[in-house]
């Protein structure tokens, strides 16, 4: 009877001061421990060990990347679109969307895996659409929602 409505957790054509890889990544950062109310060094802490640990680049456009709280009881994700694409990683990858899967502490790698493959399933999926998608506040908010329903 009643929607429970849901946070979108997106932040659509983001330019930065300094477009960089590491300033995208501290804005990730900021940006998901506003979002999901947590700790913003944690958060900064776990997003640059996931990036250390090897970037998951999705239709040579989108990074993913994760982070993990004891604040959180089950998986979320956050996604930023950039205004202008950001060079990432060693392939300077143009990188215009940058999605962040929040998982609580107790998560193990499969459940990280299959977050992942989700996430890159559906934005394969949506490759066609994603110039149109990027700056659409409504279609990235389905989109977002889509990886985690």
């Amino acid at each position: 009877m009643f929607k429970i409505f849901r946070k979108n957790h997106t932040t659509a054509n983001v330019e930065l001061s300094d477009n960089n890889q590491l300033n995208a990544l501290k804005l990730a950062a900021q940006k998901t421990a506003e979002e999901f109310n947590v700790d913003e060094q944690n958060i900064q802490s776990s997003i640059f060990a996931s990036a250390a640990a090897g970037n998951t680049i999705i239709e040579n456009r989108a990074v993913f990347m994760f982070a993990t709280s004891d604040k959180k009881s089950r998986v979320h994700t956050m996604m930023l679109t950039f205004k202008n694409p950001v060079a990432w990683g060693n392939d300077k990858v143009p990188v215009d969307y940058l999605i962040v899967g929040m998982f609580p502490d107790s998560s193990d790698q499969n459940t990280v895996d299959a977050v992942t493959e989700k996430v890159t399933n559906i934005m394969h999926d949506k490759a066609a659409q994603l110039d149109d998608i990027k700056f659409n506040d409504s279609e990235l908010n389905k989109l977002n929602q889509s990886f985690t329903n």
